[in-house]
């Protein structure tokens, strides 16, 4: 049975193919091919790329069509859609930053457009007109929502060639928590809580399902509700009760980007304490209990006011602010898991996706707070898991048997770069960057450039889904020196100072390194190091003595574990610093292209492409 989940159109778009019989697996995001950054487009352009033949099945994960406070798949995000098409078609943009050109840069892109293909500019222009939301609508009278969303998708897919059986719809938070459990350890072992929680998906920020085997049931459920904005300067699209929306909230009002810029949030959090006025407030505006978080809407009320939080984090300063909605997020979780474990006293596991599980110091308090010593979570824990986990659902109903999902525990589910690829990439931008075919010898050739300190880019391998880099689309450097991490931050991401970097860590080495851990894989939580390699490994660690680490195996990734293994017998450590594979503001690399122009954008002295050593000519 062939099977494609997707997140069909919004924040992080995405694809997830399934073969059951071939046992096939893959997936990517629509922002890794647009190179727009948590891209909203619909799946179009994944479908330009890639070919999908004799699919049975396309469901969404997405799928409640009855009573909800706001609308996810209604003829208004179908027009919305149409419209973010036809717009992306007209300016063409490269990057996220080009999105809002200047009024001049717009024309002359319609312009250009125009003389490219006419016709098709006259209809993306009428498109994007302010009436066509309206007109849209109205066209669609005495249809109902899911006609309307079934045969927009369903007019994607066929016309590039995908004719599935039906278009089917799945609940938001069952399908995120049906991917993160059905790829855990846990799956058809043990009793499992899948907990969900993100900004908010088919009329909830949150759900728990309890999962044993195939079969699962809902046993908590965190609604959202409006807030007023009578009397504040409220974000119209952001103004429902959620722990999602409210971190979000903050991270606007630090100058950040919502759905984006948390994890700064979050490490800027380090550097202060919590404010107890504004933190005790918000917890008396949020009610726990073992059925789920909810919120008082007027209690809750100030926090969503812009103004107020725009002017407090300027008064109480910025480390302090963002501490104190760091600390409300985990105290408040770490509540709600702990009653969850206090139901269900035989569960011991537990599953985390969703958005808001992207937080690895909320990851933590977990860990070190509440009965949960099994704690696994998600990979693609944002809105491109949905796509995983609405494809798993429909294989369930089908009576598939999806064991074999633990066998691919490493989510390098998306394209592997052709050795024709390559080549051709190499030949456009031979006049700056000088190579030479490396073959096998290649890992401990990077091994050698990071153990001399050098920064090392790495595409190797099908890439990884979801939003962390391992090993496979990695920038790689050394952490025994201190002044590394400021040099990536500065000369290479151009990010924030205060953020840091994560390590990927030999599995043998886990134990002297940290207090407590698991063999934890994926980058999604933080462990506290021992104070006695605080000045050993420095720019592995953040300011709190936390790091996030993906910790690595042989069998996780052969060529990968080479490098760490020669690292460790030219520096004593098996650990090298592992970002993604972009500059700031641009996604993961994708092809072969991508990761050719982003080395010679910045200041990365080694490209390992593909067993190819690549650097740049004096005069590139």
């Amino acid at each position: 049975m062939r099977i494609i989940g997707t997140n069909f159109m919004g924040h992080d778009s995405a694809l997830f193919y399934i073969d059951t019989e071939a046992k096939e697996i893959f997936a990517m995001s629509t922002e890794r091919v647009t190179r727009i950054k948590h891209d909203s487009k619909d799946v179009s352009p994944i479908l330009e790329k890639y070919r999908f033949e004799d699919v049975d099945f396309v469901c969404q994960g997405y799928g409640n069509f009855e009573e909800k406070v706001r609308t996810d798949l209604g003829p208004e995000r179908v027009a919305s859609a149409i419209q973010k098409k036809a717009y992306c078609d007209l300016i063409r943009p490269r990057y996220i930053s080009d999105l809002f050109p200047d009024k001049k840069s717009k024309y002359l892109a319609y312009l250009r457009s125009f003389l490219r293909h006419p016709l098709k500019t006259l209809e993306d222009l009428d498109l994007i007109k302010p009436d066509f939301v309206e007109r849209f609508v109205a066209a669609q009278k005495g249809k109902t929502d899911r006609e309307v969303a079934e045969s927009y998708i369903r007019d994607v897919f066929e016309d590039h060639g995908v004719s599935p059986k039906t278009i089917e719809f799945y609940d938001h938070h069952l399908s995120h928590a049906a991917g993160a459990y059905f790829f855990s350890p846990f799956a058809y072992e043990r009793k499992c809580i899948s907990l969900t929680l993100d900004g908010w998906g088919d009329g909830y920020f949150g759900k728990a399902f309890l999962f044993e085997g195939k079969d699962y049931e809902l046993v908590s459920a965190s609604p959202i509700r409006v807030v007023s904005g009578e009397g504040i300067d409220i974000n119209p699209t952001h103004d429902l009760t959620s722990i999602g929306i409210l971190y979000g909230n903050f991270t606007e009002a630090l100058g950040l980007r919502r759905y984006s810029d948390e994890g700064k949030v979050e490490a800027l959090a380090a550097f202060g304490e919590k404010d107890g006025a504004m933190y005790d407030a918000m917890m008396r505006a949020t009610r726990i209990t073992p059925e789920g978080m909810d919120y008082d809407p007027e209690a809750i009320k100030p926090f969503y006011d812009r103004k107020y939080l725009r002017e407090t984090a300027e008064k109480m300063g910025k480390e302090k602010f963002a501490a104190t909605i760091q600390s409300y997020l985990e105290d408040a979780v770490v509540r709600y898991v702990t009653l969850l474990g206090e139901k269900f006293p035989d569960v011991d596991a537990l599953c985390l996706s969703g958005g808001v599980a992207a937080n690895i110091i909320m990851n933590l308090n977990i860990y070190e707070r509440t009965r949960f010593q099994r704690l696994y979570i998600f990979p693609p824990m944002g809105d491109e898991g949905v796509a995983a986990g609405a494809a798993l659902l429909k294989a369930l109903e089908a009576g598939e048997d999806l064991r074999w999902l633990k066998e691919r525990y490493m989510p390098y589910w998306g394209n592997r770069l052709e050795k024709e690829e390559i080549e051709k990439a190499l030949e456009t931008f031979k006049e700056r960057v000088a190579f030479e075919y490396m073959g096998d010898r290649w890992p401990e050739r990077a091994a050698e450039s990071i153990a001399e300190k050098r920064i090392v880019a790495v595409v190797q391998g099908r890439m990884e889904f979801g939003p962390r880099a391992l090993g496979n689309r990695s920038i790689l450097a050394n952490p025994t020196d201190p002044a590394i991490k400021d040099r990536i931050n500065l000369t290479v991401k151009r990010r924030p100072k205060y953020q840091p970097f994560c390590p990927s860590i030999l599995e043998e080495e886990r134990e002297r390194l940290f207090q407590r851990s698991f063999p934890h894989k994926h980058m999604a939580i933080g462990f506290r190091v021992k104070e006695e390699f605080y000045d050993k490994i420095p720019s592995a660690i953040h300011v709190d003595g936390t790091a996030r680490p993906q910790f690595v195996e042989e069998r996780d990734n052969p060529d990968y574990y080479r490098i760490l293994k020669e690292v460790k017998r030219r520096t004593g450590f098996g650990v090298v610093i592992n970002t993604s594979f972009n500059l700031h503001g641009r996604t993961i690399v994708h092809t072969a292209e991508d990761a050719l122009l982003d080395f010679i954008d910045c200041n990365i002295d080694e490209l390992y492409l593909e067993g190819y050593r690549v650097v740049r000519r004096e005069n590139g």
